[in-house]
């Protein structure tokens, strides 16, 4: 999934310098991570520590940290599965005040980058269309795991780019304390487009979401997503051109 530095770099640079914001951006995958290292105390101790003013006290988390996530609901973390956040659920969860706050925008940063990539990536219908084609093969859970193997490393290797396409983004000590970030210096992609990434990056890190309209925002994304099962860079690129992020201003 696209991890903690594909999600910074594509906040916006001055979003970013609010805390709150960038905990809510690292929230969904951060607690995530704790819950399944330290159980459900050690990710209530972790979380406290971070925990600034605008955030919610660990329960409000404590029953969904523990939902094993699916695409047939809009449980866990990711209301959902992370491939496929079910962005409106959570946005309609919240109260007036709480879609005022940084924190939760963050979140909501989260879930929308994850649905808006993932849906031009299609990685899923890739590794659907490899394991049909060698679905006869003796040893098709193998070959399997060589395909997740690779699209493993191909986040390693979007973690190198975005690191030198964007040297503003500097991962946080909590998110350096896991140390699950890694890099491969290799262009060679399997199931990752670095175009599409980059595009969708360059599109979200344009618009800060704490001083612009989040309804006409999240309406704008949804706009662009692929229709007819077209995910080619050029499509996407078309679309991205027709934001009106500029003229979206928080009560126009």
């Amino acid at each position: 999934m696209p991890g903690y530095y594909v999600h910074l770099a594509a906040s916006n640079p001055l979003a970013r310098k609010n805390r709150s914001f960038v905990c809510g951006i690292e929230s969904p995958d951060l607690l995530k991570k704790y819950y399944s290292s330290y159980g459900l105390d050690g990710a209530r101790e972790k979380y406290n520590i971070i925990k600034t003013n605008d955030m919610p006290d660990f329960l409000y988390f404590e029953s969904r940290v523990q939902q094993r996530e699916n695409n047939l609901s809009s449980n866990g973390m990711h209301y959902g599965w992370s491939s496929n956040p079910n962005v409106i659920c959570y946005w309609d969860s919240l109260t007036k005040s709480e879609k005022q706050n940084p924190f939760y925008i963050g979140y909501l940063w989260h879930l929308l980058t994850d649905l808006f990539m993932y849906k031009y990536l299609n990685i899923e219908s890739k590794l659907s269309g490899f394991a049909e084609q060698h679905k006869d093969d003796k040893n098709i859970s193998e070959l399997m795991k060589t395909e997740y193997k690779k699209l493993h490393s191909d986040w390693d290797k979007t973690n190198s780019k975005i690191k030198s396409t964007y040297p503003d983004v500097v991962l946080t000590p909590e998110v350096l304390e896991l140390d699950v970030v890694k890099f491969i210096n290799d262009d060679q992609l399997a199931y990752v487009d670095w175009n599409i990434i980059k595009s969708i990056t360059d599109y979200m890190r344009t618009i800060n979401p704490l001083d612009q309209d989040i309804n006409k925002i999240i309406d704008e994304i949804m706009s662009f997503l692929p229709e007819q099962n077209d995910y080619s860079i050029g499509t996407l690129n078309k679309k991205l051109t027709l934001s009106k992020y500029k003229k979206i201003k928080r009560g126009v």
